[in-house]
């Protein structure tokens, strides 16, 4: 039997080269260059921001069931935070003994209708809940899962808030039912709302 010649040996063997390498990674990078601009991130922002709100909504009042006392979600418009007060005696107040949760929203998303026509259930304004805990706008969640009452808010990015237009369809708005303490979502498509995520 003859020895396999030198360069049959050296096709036969694993691996890549660095040449090869440097080849998968220029294209990778070409295409990122390519389709990263096409890539709406503050829309996700936006997205992410309104699941974050009302997850500490639904958070909050799970909450307040399964620890039997009051569980207030505070809206700081100005800051995009939102403070979760565990008010463990029921006093509607924040006592220096109470558990508050600060979750701030991302630096593109604010509480804001912009230029999105008003959902006829929530109105024109862009928090809806009238009762202060703190200065702060605020729904209480009961032990039952009740709110404090019916309400809502809307959420929308710093560039539709700038004016233009063209971005009123980042605006999403979220509707609280008092009897049941559940929310609703919406998503504004440029000229009507539309239910659900």
């Amino acid at each position: 039997m003859s020895p396999i010649p030198r360069t049959r040996a050296l096709a036969n063997r694993h691996g890549i080269t660095l040449g090869e390498m440097m080849v998968v990674l220029g294209l990778i990078g070409l295409l990122v260059a390519i389709v990263a601009p096409k890539v709406d991130f503050q829309h996700y922002q936006i997205e992410g921001g309104m699941q974050a709100v009302a997850t500490t909504l639904m958070g909050a009042q799970r909450e307040a069931i399964g620890k039997q006392h009051d569980v207030a979600v505070l809206f700081d418009q100005p800051n995009a935070t939102l403070r979760v007060l565990y008010d463990a005696n029921n006093n509607g107040f924040i006592d220096v003994s109470e558990r508050v949760r600060v979750i701030r929203l991302d630096s593109h998303v604010r509480f804001g209708r912009a230029s999105a026509s008003a959902l006829p259930q929530i109105g024109a304004s862009t928090l809806t809940f009238t009762r202060l805990i703190g200065g702060y706008p605020s729904v209480v969640f009961h032990r039952n899962g009740a709110a404090s009452q019916s309400g809502g808010f809307y959420l929308t990015s710093v560039r539709a808030l700038s004016g233009n237009s063209i971005y009123q369809r980042d605006t999403r708005a979220l509707e609280l039912f008092r009897a049941t303490g559940r929310p609703a979502w919406y998503r504004y498509d440029g000229t009507n709302w539309t239910r659900g995520f």
